[in-house]
């Protein structure tokens, strides 16, 4: 019988070693008599560095109240489940823990310490605000789409002739829309999310791709990440762009050459948009103050604190997008 209570003992001692979980006794004067390889990595501690001293060198000094309440339900033979608390390791930083502590009695069945199990819920608190910023961002995004298709009616309305012309015109601009979205969308990483960014080279590819399959386009921008709040404003330029490009710019002859540069100035942000091909004198004075420069004019000025400009010559045209850098690359 005292073999086989010898090997439970060695199975139990090793058992708290190996465990992930930190595992502490300490008596009721709240000091600590044995500490575990799972409180060593949590915390950093040694068992010589911590045995014999009280358990509140690991508290925060907001926390320190929370021993005495322990010990005064440990005293009433209370035991404390998962008990969600801030702990410090060695090097003074913060960790979120998930404790559990039960009463010790002596043979006499008199409480006389406590065990302490203490685990590390870091990975679950991570996991939790990535799911909250992942519903703001949802929520957010909704309300954008929502926004947006409500400014975009009128204005297509007011270009359309007939409703398949409206119709047409509202599905190119939220195709260009769902395309940069699915783009900016965020990303689950280790240390959080990214909450949107996405590179403007491939942010202007998305774009570009269904306009510029057959037609070259030189594009040397800044590398730059974009934030989810300028995704929607830029899409909406971009396409624009696109879509005139196509109808009466470089797209749309097979000599047009399009060339887009982009470079930080400072704490802003200048985009060049360039066509060269040969351009109709305009109604508006070559200045293009439609319908399209309107939509983009005021995109641009509303979202990302900028100015939108285009010149039209008889060898092309030339827009330039002067943006806030913050704007650009803020996340929400």
């Amino acid at each position: 019988m005292r073999q086989i209570e010898d090997t439970l003992k060695q199975h139990y001692a090793a058992i708290i070693e190996g465990s992930d979980d930190a595992i502490v006794a300490k008596d009721l004067s709240s000091i600590i008599l044995t500490w575990n390889g799972g409180a060593q990595r949590i915390f950093g501690y040694e068992a010589h560095e911590v045995i014999g001293k009280p358990i509140t060198i690991l508290f925060p000094e907001d926390r320190q109240d929370e021993e005495a309440g322990f010990i005064s339900r440990l005293r009433a033979g209370e035991r404390i489940d998962h008990f969600e608390t801030i702990r410090k390791d060695k090097n003074g930083n913060l960790i979120p823990v998930s404790v559990t502590i039960s009463p010790v009695r002596n043979a006499a069945g008199e409480i006389v310490g406590a065990s302490k199990i203490a685990r590390d819920i870091t990975a679950q608190h991570r996991a939790a605000e990535q799911q909250r910023l992942l519903l703001s961002e949802m929520r957010h995004r909704v309300g954008n789409c929502f926004a947006i298709a409500s400014g975009l009616l009128p204005l297509c309305a007011e270009q359309a002739a007939t409703v398949d012309d409206l119709v047409s015109l509202m599905r190119g601009r939220f195709r260009a829309l769902a395309s940069a979205h699915a783009l900016a969308a965020p990303t689950l990483a280790v240390d959080g999310v990214q909450a949107g960014h996405r590179p403007l080279d491939a942010l202007l590819s998305a774009i570009l791709d269904p306009f510029t399959r057959t037609t070259p386009v030189a594009v040397a921008v800044d590398s730059i990440d974009v934030g989810s709040r300028a995704v929607t404003p830029l899409a909406l330029v971009f396409y624009e762009l696109c879509t005139n490009a196509v109808k009466y710019g470089a797209l749309s002859q097979p000599t047009g050459r399009l060339s887009i540069a982009g470079e930080r100035r400072g704490d802003r942000f200048v985009i060049r948009w360039t066509e060269e091909c040969e351009i109709a004198p305009r109604a508006d004075g070559g200045q293009g103050t439609g319908f399209g420069t309107t939509m983009c004019e005021a995109a641009v000025r509303d979202q990302l604190e900028g100015s939108f400009q285009r010149t039209f010559t008889p060898q092309g045209m030339h827009a330039v997008l002067d943006l806030s850098l913050d704007c650009l690359t803020r996340g929400d």
